[in-house]
């Protein structure tokens, strides 16, 4: 899956998170152009009953109205699908667009090709690329990155929203 040719800085990157603790975890979804403006909101509230949680999740993305024009989805951290890495490389292929985890699982344990690490302001970040170009993935990454901060503005937001609903969770 290479980009080809140089990226835009308006490259439309999905940023993806969900709750840490409530019951049934939505998925929140944010697709930025670059680090510019927002473009889109996306949501799913898996329902293992009917299609699984990564086919339906891949479903969800395909319907939206950026979804050709999606270069890239970068996961907040690995925990976010149940079979982590496994679940990652098969939404890859059902969504047709590379995908991208933030890890905090010792790098060890992962393939050496499938870990790229990017120093940004002083910070460490491991990112899981399953077999991507690591170059291509850093520009990537650094593309949605707004100066002076760390995570790219769509999973910056991503996480924003997710915080937001398990707030709202625990006062219910």
């Amino acid at each position: 899956m290479d980009l080809g040719g140089l990226l835009k800085k308006e490259t439309r990157i999905l940023g993806l998170s969900a709750p840490r603790r409530t019951h049934r975890k939505p998925i929140i979804g944010t697709i930025f152009r670059g680090r510019l403006w927002l473009d889109a909101i996306v949501t799913y509230a898996p329902d293992e009953t009917k299609r699984g949680r990564v086919p339906g999740l891949a479903a969800a993305l395909r319907r939206t109205k950026q979804y050709s024009q999606i270069q890239a989805a970068i996961f907040s951290r690995e925990n976010i699908l149940q079979h982590k890495y496994k679940d990652f490389r098969r939404l890859s292929k059902l969504v047709k667009f590379p995908v991208f985890v933030m890890t905090k699982e010792p790098v060890t344990k992962l393939p050496k090709n499938e870990v790229v690490r990017i120093l940004l302001n002083k910070k460490r970040i491991s990112l899981w690329i399953n077999n991507y170009n690591s170059q291509r993935a850093k520009e990537l990454y650094l593309l949605g990155c707004s100066e002076g901060q760390t995570l790219p503005e769509a999973v910056r937001v991503a996480e924003l929203i997710a915080e937001g609903l398990q707030q709202s969770s625990r006062t219910k």
